[in-house]
């Protein structure tokens, strides 16, 4: 008896235990519920969308007009360039004047006329004509640029004395000056040759004689229109790049420093020369018809008009006697070249005033 009542007061106390612990975890939500429950409570906001997220709401929507926020970008009108166009194709382009040939600009240009005479050999070496070999290098290198004439002292010389005018020295101003008027020539080019040195050795690997050379070579250029003196050019060599073998070395070292020497002021020559201003002259006139000094190989082409001025008048300094150069002259009208003969000569029709001579100076049209 006793023990049945001390199983039913054990069975009764393990069932108050269980009643207990599932009274107390009965509040416990199930995995997730607890998480489903905060999302339904959220408040409304608005739906925001990120990119390559899902679409959610929540309550910490995107704050109105924040600093992050990107606003649209304001298209351009199309009209607002429309009137730029319009406008830069409205342009007309200025009318070409009547004197405008039919080339190219670029293709224009004039080539000055310079004389080359012979250089003068102050140098030790004397077993070569060195000063015409330096007149006919300078000679080829500035043929070579194509914005040089050249012409040698024997063309100047027999176009003079043909006139009958007589002279010493064609470097003389007088001779010079001459030349200006009835060749077209702008400038001429003489100098010096000096400090000519060799250096010569047997090749250690053979008896062949192997040169060196150096030697400076002074080019001064004369405006021919006043015979003044414009600037003296210096070129120089050095032993480097004169190395010559065999026979004949020592000749061809000189040849190739004094070809080194020209290559060093050819620049610089060039730039001097371009301050002198293109003119040429009248040769003859015949009626309407006026024949000139310049023609296709110092650049005149078919189309080119030229106005005609008087040659001016030569100013000298009053207290040195040098001249200062030449005022231009009157106006006389203008020729249209219709034509060109010989080396380097032209034909033109007179189109505006009249009254030419011979000498008279013609200039370019072209602004």
């Amino acid at each position: 008896m006793i023990r049945n009542k001390k199983l039913i007061a054990g069975i009764f106390v393990l069932s108050m235990a269980c009643l207990f612990v599932l009274t107390s975890c009965s509040s416990i939500p199930l995995f997730g519920s607890k998480k489903d429950e905060k999302i339904e409570k959220l408040p409304e906001g608005r739906t925001v969308t990120v990119e390559g997220m899902e679409t959610i709401k929540g309550a910490n929507s995107p704050k109105a007009d924040t600093p992050t926020t990107k606003k649209p970008s304001t298209p351009t009108p199309p009209a607002m360039k429309e009137p730029e166009t319009k406008v830069a194709s409205s342009s007309p382009a200025p009318s070409r004047p009547f004197y405008t040939p039919s080339v190219a600009f670029s293709e224009t240009g004039f080539k000055k006329k310079v004389a080359i005479l012979d250089f003068v050999n102050n140098s030790s070496y004397k077993e070569e004509k060195i000063g015409e070999a330096v007149a006919k290098k300078l000679s080829d290198k500035l043929e070579a640029t194509q914005r040089v004439v050249t012409l040698d002292k024997t063309v100047v010389s027999e176009t003079l004395i043909r006139e009958g005018f007589k002279f010493e020295h064609l470097s003389d101003p007088p001779a010079i000056k001459r030349a200006h008027q009835s060749l077209g020539i702008q400038a001429f080019a003489l100098g010096t040759v000096t400090d000519v040195s060799l250096s010569s050795k047997t090749s250690e690997t053979s008896d062949v004689e192997v040169t060196f050379a150096t030697t400076k070579v002074e080019v001064r250029l004369i405006d021919a229109s006043t015979g003044n003196l414009l600037k003296t050019f210096v070129g120089r060599s050095p032993i480097f790049g004169t190395k010559e073998t065999g026979a004949d070395s020592r000749g061809k070292a000189v040849l190739k420093a004094i070809e080194i020497g020209l290559d060093d002021i050819l620049e610089s020559f060039l730039r001097q020369l371009d301050f002198l201003d293109w003119t040429t002259t009248i040769a003859k006139v015949d009626g309407e018809t006026v024949y000139l000094n310049a023609g296709k190989l110092s650049g005149v082409r078919i189309g080119d008009t030229f106005e005609v001025f008087e040659p001016g008048k030569e100013i000298f300094h009053p207290n040195t006697n040098l001249s200062l150069g030449w005022t231009t002259g009157k106006l006389k009208g203008a020729v249209r070249v219709t034509a060109l003969f010989g080396v380097d000569a032209a034909v033109g029709k007179v189109v505006q005033g009249g009254g030419f001579s011979s000498n008279d100076v013609a200039k370019s049209a072209m602004k």
